[in-house]
């Protein structure tokens, strides 16, 4: 039993095997059919027929050589790889009768790699082909409207010639070489030579699109030539020969007559390469043309431009030389007048002298100047900067002059206002004086009398300088500093004095209240009334009192000084 069941698979198992081989034969036979269908495709190109045309036509040059070429592609195609491929399949198939499955799709994939790569060369040889046979038409299309633009321009050279001038025979000139390209594109096209006429069209249309821009600039080239530039040249000779009879003179490194011939020399070489319908070298030429007309109308306005300067400011530099040496003249005698009262210390008159040479120096520019200008010996131009120095070194020296005049004149001020200091330095001291007096202090500490009479002394002083003949106002000013500080210092120093004494008295009223059950205080009172009356401490005796009435009574300094800040206030 078990044999059998063993028997039974085997022969299950022998059937499976001969359907699995059967099932992929036909499957591979399948594929090779796919294959061949694919090889009658590319044999069903119609790449013999397109030869076969060219042939026909008997093509030449570019065209025959790209026929020529071709044909060997599609004859090495068809006399060897196709015949292989065919077989290669033959060889697949007989491979799959056999079943042998597995070298057969080894050969098929070999097929259908050499398929792919035939049919791509096949496409492409077929598009050249079909290029090649459409350019004929193509060419002919192109050429008729090749034709009409070519026609058209030489239409408008003829009707309107006199608008290109000199260029005229230059672009017939390119007419005619358009014409022989024409020509040329005939004969090739006669010849069978497609893409070479082709080729020859292309040329011709870069040619017309060319010749079209000459046409369409050149006339406004010229214009603006004729019309601006050359206009512009003889204007600027116009204008320079009536410069020279009015007697203008130019600066040493200014040419114009050289200016004018470059300017022309430009124009011309614009015109030159208009001519010849360069256009980018006469843009070129007319820019550099333009940029040089402008530089030389430039230098001739602005001697123009100069001489109306000179003509309105000739008077006023005049004028302002003249006011500057006036106010020097005035400056030297308000000095000399000014040193007999009060003391110099700046060199003022030295400087004052210095301002008078430098002003004849400048009065001696300014001739020269002028008589050069009558005898026609300098430009406008320079004569306009030699101006502008000389004004500008006048206002200097004004400026330094004023200067000096504004500061002799604030010297009667300064000792006006030290003398209204020496009134108030005296006032100050009789109110401190008095203030002193008013609170009956029994005396005043040895340091504040020093300082008291020192300032004293040097408000005598300041009297005395201020009464002299000739006033020295640093020493004057000097000294009204010291004494304006030490009113200043006196007049802190005995508000805080008085104000001490006044609460020693308050502090010692205060304690007298304690005395009674504080008998310690009366030596506290005896040596305050010791600071107060014989030492005049009298800060050291408000401490010394103060501190013992607030161990008694916490707080009673603050009091004390409270009350007295209150009363002073109110009064």
């Amino acid at each position: 039993m078990p044999f059998l069941i063993a028997l039974l698979i085997l022969i299950i198992l022998v059937l499976l095997g001969y359907g699995l081989i059967y099932y992929l034969g036909r499957k591979q036979t399948q594929a090779n059919i796919e294959l061949d269908e694919q090889k009658q495709e590319i044999m069903s190109t119609p790449v013999a027929d397109k030869l076969y045309t060219l042939r026909n036509k008997n093509v030449s040059g570019a065209t025959r050589r790209v026929y020529e070429s071709e044909q060997a592609k599609w004859q090495t195609i068809t006399r060897f790889r196709l015949p292989e491929i065919e077989a290669a399949l033959v060889s697949a198939q007989d491979y799959t009768d056999k079943y042998n499955i597995v070298k057969a799709r080894s050969v098929a994939d070999e097929v259908e790699t050499i398929l792919e790569e035939t049919k791509n060369e096949v496409s492409g040889i077929n598009d050249r082909l079909t290029e090649i046979l459409a350019s004929e038409k193509a060419s002919e299309d192109k050429h008729e409207e090749t034709y009409d633009r070519y026609a058209a321009l030489r239409k408008q050279l003829l009707a309107h010639g006199y608008k290109f001038g000199d260029a005229l025979e230059t672009l017939e000139h390119h007419l005619a070489y358009i014409e022989l390209d024409f020509t040329k594109y005939h004969q090739q096209m006669n010849d069978g030579d497609f893409l070479g006429a082709q080729e020859v069209l292309v040329q011709i249309d870069a040619d017309l699109n060319e010749l079209e821009q000459m046409m369409e600039k050149i006339p406004d080239l010229y214009t603006k030539l004729n019309e601006e530039y050359v206009e512009q040249v003889a204007d600027m000779k116009q204008g320079f020969a009536h410069m020279e009879e009015e007697h203008f003179q130019f600066p040493i490194d200014v040419d114009i007559p050289k200016e004018i011939s470059n300017s022309e020399k430009k124009v011309v070489e614009a015109k030159r390469a208009v001519s010849d319908a360069d256009l980018t070298q006469a843009s070129e030429l007319m820019e550099a043309a333009g940029v040089q007309i402008d530089h030389t109308y430039t230098l001739m306005e602005k001697e123009i431009a100069s001489r109306e300067y000179i003509g309105k400011n000739q008077g006023a530099v005049q004028r302002r030389l003249e006011q500057v040496t006036q106010s020097n003249r005035y400056g030297a005698l308000e000095i000399d007048r000014v040193s007999q009262n009060y003391l110099l210390y700046d060199n003022e008159m030295g400087k004052m002298q210095e301002y008078a040479d430098q002003i004849e120096r400048q009065k001696e520019l300014l001739k020269t100047t002028d008589d050069q200008l009558a005898e026609h010996q300098i430009a406008y131009s320079d004569m306009e900067a030699r101006y502008r120095e000389i004004y500008d070194q006048l206002t200097e020296i004004d400026k330094g002059q004023s200067a000096i005049v504004v500061a002799l004149a604030n010297l009667r001020q300064r000792e006006r206002d030290a003398r209204d200091d020496l009134y108030m330095f005296e006032l100050d001291l009789r109110n401190i004086k008095r203030s002193v007096e008013i609170h009956h202090l029994p005396g005043l500490t040895d340091d504040y009398l020093d300082y008291f009479f020192d300032t004293s002394d040097r408000i005598d002083h300041l009297s005395e300088l201020l009464n002299r003949v000739k006033l020295d106002m640093l020493e004057i000013e000097k000294l009204t500093d010291q004494i304006a500080k030490g009113i200043e210092y006196l007049d802190d120093e005995t508000e805080k004095q008085v104000r001490a004494a006044q609460l020693t008295e308050n502090a010692i009223q205060y304690a007298n209240r304690f005395r009674p059950q504080h008998p310690e205080l009366n030596e506290v009172i005896e040596r305050t009334y010791y600071l107060f009356d014989k030492e005049f401490l009298y800060e050291d005796a408000f401490e010394n009192i103060a501190q013992a009435v607030d161990l008694i009574q916490p707080g009673a300094r603050q009091e004390i000084i409270q009350q007295y800040d209150q009363e002073n206030q109110v009064r």
